[in-house]
């Protein structure tokens, strides 16, 4: 009997090593000075980090040509993206809009590229309903597949950003699906310091 607990216990440990992390993050702090300042990851989000993630090619600001998620199968990755759409069940296959981050952000608020470098799928289980439509989140898993050109990341940890606690910058080559694309409204300026309800549905549509 004790033999069994010990092998359960041990198993059990294996499980939770293994166990899909989702993180919601803070809300964003008030605008009240301007700052860049590097990426910061949540405790749990740094050991996954540790695994050292591939993050793709430099697709900041002076980027020559644009990004690619092809290639990667079977590797370790960690993109950036806007969820398009949400299985209907607790868990299952969600559609990510690829958004390039350049690992600098505002001190009070998540950035991201307005641009990236196409669709991808995440297969994860979110019973809290926590990977809500038009959220940023932050993908690490391993690619499983490519079907149409699109790839699938089997999450290992997913970081969520709500509205309003992420804005947009305009850097990179922009390899977007054109039904993102079509959504865009045009704008002088894409940094919002302080984004409402009007400045996503601008960029990302309803």
């Amino acid at each position: 009997m004790k033999s069994s607990l010990i092998v359960f216990a041990v198993l059990l440990a294996a499980f939770a090593s293994h166990a899909q992390q989702i993180e919601v993050s803070p809300k964003s702090r008030p605008h009240t000075r301007d700052a860049t300042v590097g990426y910061s990851p949540t405790k749990v989000e740094a050991g996954f980090d540790a695994k050292n993630p591939d993050v793709g090619g430099d697709n900041g600001f002076g980027a020559a040509k644009a990004g690619t998620l092809l290639g990667y199968q079977g590797k370790l990755v960690s993109w950036f993206g806007i969820v398009r759409e949400v299985p209907a069940a607790a868990g299952g296959t969600y559609l990510i809009e690829n958004k390039y981050f350049d690992g600098l952000n505002d001190f009070h608020i998540q950035l991201a590229s307005l641009y990236g470098a196409g669709d991808f799928r995440v297969t994860a289980a979110d019973p809290k309903g926590a990977i809500k439509r038009l959220c940023l989140v932050r993908i690490i898993g391993t690619v499983t597949d490519e079907k149409d050109g699109v790839p699938t990341v089997k999450a290992d940890y997913v970081r969520v950003w709500n509205l309003g606690d992420y804005t947009f910058m305009d850097y990179g080559v922009d390899a977007s699906a054109e039904r993102w694309k079509k959504l865009r409204q045009k704008m002088d300026l894409i940094y919002n310091p302080s984004p409402d309800a009007a400045y996503y549905e601008k960029l990302l549509g309803k």
